[in-house]
């Protein structure tokens, strides 16, 4: 199991929102199970997510998927992800 931390920026919070909600059947799919969503205190359009995979090879995968990637532009990710693919220890 590895953990997987993300962080982006986007133009509007709310709407992006939206968009990531709708994306949880393709999550599902790529057996990525996501944990927490989080939001900058500096800026309420920074938004970080946590969650979990199997494998680092699920989760590259899952992020080269270019329904992801059209579904990140939709919902206005305006910064490249900043990723961490992580083992717990």
């Amino acid at each position: 199991m590895v953990h997987v931390i993300l962080t982006h920026e986007v133009k509007d919070f709310f709407a992006w929102k939206k968009v990531y909600e709708e994306g949880e059947p393709l999550r599902t799919k790529s057996g990525i199970k996501m944990t927490g969503v989080y939001t900058s205190v500096d800026n309420p359009n920074q938004v970080t997510l946590t969650g979990e995979c199997a494998s680092a090879e699920l989760v590259y995968r899952f992020m080269s998927q270019p329904e992801l990637k059209a579904a990140m532009q939709a919902a206005g990710v305006i910064s490249a992800p900043d990723m961490k693919v992580l083992n717990k220890v």
